[in-house]
């Protein structure tokens, strides 16, 4: 169950319903509902579970997480991969051929753009104070935002409205995670020197840009990760 508004008493009720048994529950994106969480584990607290009960919680950082919650789980973290290269190859083992092939080469090569992107907003936090000022979560669901946003603007028109997505880009997404101008600014650079016609071969030529694979194809993908540059 995915936490947010008017989620938490749907999420007591499978608690409380699935705790007798060998079941698993998973409660998802509790950094959304962190005031609620003194409520779950009360409830945890009273309840005698079966021994093969599994209850899952998935969270990102957050600073008023209830300590006391962490110190009774099991923790398993998720960091994005050290290097360009290894967290492309990572994006590309959570997207399917299917996937990659659901539309146009066209939408697989951007698809590729944004994993790259992606991939040096990530590697960026390396550097910290020169990348960004301060730590920024950028984390997978901003890339699936991203990559469905880009799939249903070429599922309506051939190519992308470059306004529209830099705006959601430098604001509803990648940007709803910065909270100051120096950074801002250097997120809008980025977006709109990797998502432009430039950069992707349409109406202009620039020679500085590297030529996109045929990105519908996975193994000529990874080919073109893992060439040594």
């Amino acid at each position: 169950r995915a936490m947010g508004g008017g989620q938490t008493d749907g999420a007591l009720a499978e608690l409380r319903a699935a705790h007798d048994g060998a079941n698993w529950v998973c409660l998802k994106n509790l950094h959304l509902v962190v005031g609620w969480l003194p409520v779950l584990e009360k409830e945890f607290d009273q309840l005698q579970p079966h021994a093969d009960f599994r209850l899952w919680l998935t969270t990102e950082p957050h600073d008023q997480f209830p300590n006391l919650l962490l110190t009774q789980s099991l923790k398993v973290t998720f960091e994005a991969p050290p290097g360009l290269k290894k967290n492309l190859l990572k994006t590309y083992s959570l997207w399917t051929p299917e996937f990659l092939g659901s539309h146009s080469e066209y939408f697989a090569q951007l698809l590729f753009v944004l994993a790259w992107f992606h991939a040096v907003m990530q590697e960026r936090r390396n550097y910290i104070p020169q990348g960004w000022t301060k730590f920024h979560e950028f984390s997978l669901a901003d890339l699936r935002c991203a990559a469905d946003i880009l799939g249903a603007q070429l599922a309506r028109q051939p190519l992308p409205d470059w306004p529209t997505l830099h705006g959601l880009f430098s604001t509803a997404i990648y940007g709803g995670r910065i909270d100051n101008d120096a950074d801002a600014r250097i997120l809008a650079t980025y977006i709109t020197n990797f998502f432009s016609p430039p950069i992707l071969g349409v109406d202009v030529k620039a020679p500085t840009a590297p030529p996109l694979p045929p990105a519908k194809r996975t193994a000529v993908l990874h080919r073109s990760v893992t060439v040594p540059t």
